[in-house]
Order: C-alpha cells, then structure tokens, then sequence
C-alpha cells in the first residue's frame, strides 16, 4: 500500500514489475499479483502469500548456498517484457538530476561525492548485459519455508539491468569479503559502486514521494558512510 503524493504511479509500476517477474520462469518461489486498487490517496496491490518466515540472524555460511542459488535463478531466468530499467523507482532517467537537486546543500564534499558516485554508476550500466533484477535483494526479502526452502518476495523495484546491482545489498549485511564468495572479481567492483549509490537512490525516492524524513535520513546515511570511509563497504572502516 502507498500513500505517497505519487502512490497511483508507485502501485501501477509495482504490479507491473510483478506481472513481467512472474512470467519469467524463475524456480524460486514468488508472490503472484491478484489485483490493484485505488482510492483517494491511496493505491495497494494484493498478492498470494510466499510461505516462511524472515531468518535475518542466520551466519554467512547456513545463507550462502541460497544466496546464490537464487542470484543464479534470477541471472538465468528468461527476461520478460514489461519490467522497468534500472531505478524507475528512484527517479529512472532523472535519478541524476533529483540526486544533485537534493545534494546541493549538503556540503561541498558530500555533493562532489554524490556526483563522483552517480557517474560512476552511469558508466558501469553502459557496458553492463541487463539480466532479471530483484532491485532489493536480501535477507529482508527472503522467507524460509519449513523445509528450508527459500521464497522471494518484494518485487518493488525489479529491473532489466546489471546483475550486481542485487548484490549490493548483500554487501551492506555482510561486507564485500563474504559476498566476494559467490561473484567474480569484475561482478564485485560493480556491486561495491551500486552499494555506494544506494542512500542516493532512496534519498530520490522519498523526494518524489514528498517524504522528507526519510530523505534526510538516507542523505544522513550517505553523509555518514563518506566521512567512515565505508560509501563501497561496510567492513572498509
């Protein structure tokens, strides 16, 4: 359910990256769309239920076989038609030009950053062969069935686009070490430049949902993780 200011587009954007998700054929189990509705300030979808239950205290090494099984079932799956490019939830083309907006008094150095990180990102996508993206992938998303069984869930922001974007995230639960494991050397580089543009992606977003709170909290992130060093990976510090 979304109340933003734009929560008629958010909801529309969403079931559509659903749809195209639930026609690629992946293995792992995924929510299936049912319907969407609207009303005067708001707008939601219902989907099926993905039996489970979040493990987000399980270590590395009981995670990581299924971490991979499901980058793997993503990377291979056939790409549908209908899903977004990449951050058409954070702005999409206009991602740069919201991050400098909202960048611009935060300080010198954290916008020279913030300009340093975006060009970066810009440039990897250029070369980069798009497969199926989660957008937000992590144990977050992840719900284990009594069997063990992984399902994933949270479709919000899935993409045509680099696979190492949904690496990213996994680096900020578990450092670029431990996710190195599953990824070769080139895959890692480019997630530890997506994992350092994420704060920038959600400050977008909640400035186009007229979310202020949640903008100062993410540019607070990325202000933070500058001054520590740790804008790529946490275990940098």
């Amino acid at each position: 359910m979304s109340f933003a200011t734009d929560h008629e587009a958010q909801i529309a954007r969403q079931s559509a990256a659903l749809l195209a998700v639930g026609s690629a054929g992946l293995r792992t189990r995924i929510p299936k769309l049912l319907r969407t509705h609207t009303g005067d300030n708001w707008s939601a979808m219902a989907c099926t239920v993905v039996e489970g239950a979040h493990m987000a205290g399980r270590p590395w090494h009981e995670v990581r076989d299924d971490f991979a099984r499901i980058l793997n079932d993503l990377q291979r799956a056939q790409l549908p038609t209908g899903l977004p490019p990449a951050r058409s939830w954070c702005g999409g083309n206009s991602w740069p030009d919201v991050v400098e907006r909202i960048t611009a008094d935060s300080g010198s150095r954290v916008w020279k950053a913030a300009q340093i990180v975006v060009r970066e990102v810009l440039s990897l996508e250029e070369a980069g062969t798009p497969s199926l993206v989660h957008g937000d992938f992590g144990p977050h998303n992840i719900l284990w069935d009594e069997s063990g069984a992984p399902g994933l869930i949270d479709f919000d922001n899935a993409c045509a686009a680099d696979p190492a974007i949904d690496a990213a995230p996994l680096i900020g639960f578990y450092g670029a070490a431990k996710v190195g494991e599953l990824l070769d050397a080139g895959v890692l580089a480019r997630a530890k430049v997506y994992r350092a543009s994420l704060p920038l992606q959600v400050a977008a977003a909640a400035a186009l949902g007229a979310d202020r709170k949640l903008q100062s909290h993410a540019l607070s992130n990325f202000a933070r993780r500058l001054k520590a060093g740790s804008l790529h990976n946490p275990a940098a510090t």
